[in-house]
């Protein structure tokens, strides 16, 4: 007779599951019986709320000497208020001097939701120096397991749109509008995107690129700001200006991940590179 195992879930299933719930979109943790939200609940007793700290701590210290089980207590870390969140990635955006100061700030930016969830934060690809600066909404999932931009099925298609133009990575330079994965790969919500806007346009501006290429929907609306679809929008120069006032040429096509759900879409992308090879030649000595 096989034994009914009673120990539990293991460590590695335990992080199993939580990284499922992350993924998920939940951020806070649920009570294992439920609340009955509806029936009033006594407020504390005022001699508890106002017990001395110094006892409380006595007690803790005591605890620990004789052994006794201290119970860990899961805590949330206050949220930061959007418009102070703003301020605060401005501000480490404006001060950031290279490339690397950048990476440095965003690492360390806790103003973004999108970041508890997330397991790595991405912050660029390619070649820095690149004449070509190609920009995405955010990490898929394969960006955020390797901590590498646009990899997996999405990465090898990228890397066969480079090639049929004469390019490859080491050409171009990558960046994200949000360097963390949104749950589901779905596209960053305006106010994530508001928020991490001064960093993306930061790295714009050091990375100095002579002309922009943004992939997909989510990155046309953030740099744009259009709301209209990408089929309606690609395909067309602009010039993308930051609040600093660096201008460059700008064009929109489609993101390699819509491309795998939408092949028959390949004959717009397509165009779209040629585009962008020709652009390349125009302003230089070729690709």
């Amino acid at each position: 007779m096989k034994m009914k195992n009673t120990t539990g879930p293991s460590r590695g299933e335990l992080e199993n599951l939580l990284r499922f719930y992350a993924e998920s979109g939940l951020d806070f943790p649920l009570a294992d019986e439920p609340v009955d939200r509806f029936t009033p609940v006594e407020p504390p007793a005022r001699e508890a709320a106002q017990a001395d700290p110094g006892e409380k701590a006595a007690q803790t210290a005591h605890d620990a000497r004789s052994g006794g089980d201290l119970q860990p207590t899961l805590t949330r870390l206050p949220a930061i208020p959007d418009a102070e969140a703003s301020a605060l990635a401005e501000k480490a955006a404006a001060g950031a001097e290279t490339l690397d100061e950048l990476r440095g700030a965003v690492e360390a930016f806790e103003g973004c939701n999108l970041k508890m969830t997330a397991r790595s934060t991405v912050f660029e690809g390619g070649m820095r120096g690149a004449r070509l600066m190609m920009i995405s909404d955010a990490p898929g999932r394969d960006d955020d397991t390797n901590g590498e931009a646009i990899t997996g099925p999405e990465g090898a298609l990228f890397d066969r749109m480079l090639a049929a133009i004469g390019l490859t990575r080491d050409d171009c330079y990558l960046g994200f509008a949000v360097p963390w994965r949104v749950p589901g790969n779905g596209a960053p919500s305006p106010l994530q995107a508001s928020i991490c806007k001064p960093f993306a346009e930061r790295q714009i501006e050091l990375a100095n690129p002579e002309l922009v290429v943004l992939l997909g929907n989510g990155a046309a609306r953030i740099f744009l700001e259009r709301t209209g679809n990408i089929l309606q929008v690609r395909g067309k120069w602009k010039i993308l200006r930051t609040r600093n006032g660096f201008e460059a040429p700008v064009i929109a096509t489609l993101q390699p991940r819509y491309l795998l759900e939408q092949p028959a879409q390949k004959r717009f992308a397509w165009a779209d590179l040629q585009m962008i090879r020709d652009r390349l030649a125009e302003t230089g000595s070729g690709v």
